[in-house]
Order: structure tokens, then C-alpha cells, then sequence
């Protein structure tokens, strides 16, 4: 039994090893949208058995970062207008609604968590692993009080997504890198924070609300940008 034991934590281990790194690779263009996954490839290349690989491309597969073809292929997730358009229209719908009701039940200890979480995001480098992190953690602060388990799953699938969206358009328009793209990330998401630790339940979603639409703007902005340069 306690061999048994041992080989499924190594398993379990390896797995999240093995997910976490690509994980990584898939959110900062290491592995490019579109690119095609080989699971002995990748078990060559982490020096582990077939079966933790495998099971990193099902974790990687649920959170929408990999997707199967009919023919059994396995591809990293395209970047697309669509996609970016669909990934805001359900965050406009879930978090903007869960937002006004955790503003008005939030306690000290909520409003607590969700400044520290703001701090945090303004003092990670921008657009690091720490800071695309960071990002999650404060808009998860923004919605814990009054969000379920099942809330945080969807939502952390869509952030996923948008973190692969957002680095997409740091590594190639120089905008995303400048100062002013730095302040307005900031100012914004003070508002935020502001509205939320005020109670301000109607004013928080009216700001997130614009905040997604105008990231989306944005986002889809520099989409066209990189796409039409590369034709």
C-alpha cells in the first residue's frame, strides 16, 4: 500500500509539473497559439512518463488553453476576435452582477483582502507571471464575498484566457509596455477598488463594466494591429 501510495503522489506530483510549466509556456507565447502538442514530444522533453502528460493536456484541455481536434490532435488554443469577444461578453454578464453584490456584503476583512490585492497588482512588473497572477487574485477580491465555487472555476477559465490575450499584445504592441498604458491600468483599477471598499454597489458595476469594454476595445485593437502587420 505504501508503494501504491508513493507512485500516485509521483504521478500527481509530475502532472502538476508538468501542467504548470506549460501552463506558463501557453500564457507568454513560449508555445505559440495554433502550435501543435505531442505528448511524447513533451514527455521526452520533461523527462517523465507519457501518463503525467497526458493528464496535463486534459487539466490544460478543461481550462481552455488546449483544444482537440476531431482527428485526436492536440493544439495550443488560437487567439481570435471571437474568442476575444466571447471571453467579454460572459465576464460582463458573471462578474458585473456578482461585483454589486459583494460590494454590499463585503465586511472589513473583504475590503482588506481587496486592497492588499490591489497593492500587490501595482507593484508587480507589468505584464510578468507575478503580475498577470496578481491581476487574477484582485478581480477574484472583487466578486469573493458573493461568488460561489462554481463561479471561481468559470471565471478562472476566462481569466486564463484573457492572460494569453493580454501578453499577446505586450509582446508585440509597444503600447501595451508604455507609461501612459501603465498609469490608466492603475487609475482604473483603483476606481475599482475605491468603489468596492465604499459600498458602492451601482457604481462598481457601472466601472467594471466599462473597464472589460474598454479592454476588450483595446485588446481587439491590438489584435487587428499584430494580424494585419503579419500579412
Amino acid at each position: 500500500m505504501a508503494n501504491a501510495d508513493g507512485k500516485i503522489m509521483m504521478r500527481t506530483s509530475a502532472a502538476e509539473a508538468v501542467t504548470s510549466q506549460m501552463r506558463k509556456e501557453l500564457l507568454n507565447g513560449s508555445i505559440p497559439a495554433g502550435s501543435r502538442i505531442l505528448a511524447k514530444d513533451l514527455a521526452e522533453r520533461f523527462q517523465v512518463s507519457i501518463v503525467p502528460v497526458r493528464e496535463a493536456i486534459m487539466r490544460l484541455e478543461a481550462e481552455g488553453l488546449l483544444v482537440s481536434s476531431p482527428q485526436r490532435a492536440t493544439f495550443a488554443a488560437e487567439i481570435g476576435l471571437d474568442d476575444i469577444a466571447g471571453v467579454y461578453d460572459l465576464r460582463r454578464i458573471v462578474e458585473v452582477e456578482l461585483a454589486g453584490r459583494a460590494a454590499l456584503v463585503a465586511d472589513d476583512e473583504a475590503r482588506k483582502k481587496c486592497r492588499a490585492a490591489l497593492n500587490h497588482l501595482l507593484d508587480a512588473e507589468t505584464h510578468s507571471a507575478v503580475f498577470y497572477e496578481a491581476h487574477r487574485q484582485f478581480h477574484w477580491r472583487l466578486l469573493e464575498p458573493a461568488a460561489s465555487a462554481i463561479s471561481k472555476s468559470v471565471l478562472e477559465r476566462l481569466w486564463l484566457n484573457v492572460d494569453r490575450y493580454m501578453s499577446f499584445a505586450a509582446r508585440n504592441v509597444s503600447a501595451y509596455n508604455s507609461a501612459p498604458y501603465r498609469k490608466e491600468f492603475a487609475k482604473s483599477h483603483r476606481d475599482l477598488a475605491a468603489a468596492f471598499e465604499a459600498g458602492k454597489a451601482d457604481h462598481l458595476k457601472e466601472l467594471l463594466s466599462a473597464h472589460l469594454t474598454d479592454t476588450e476595445t483595446a485588446l481587439k485593437a491590438a489584435y487587428r494591429e499584430i494580424t494585419q502587420g503579419k500579412l
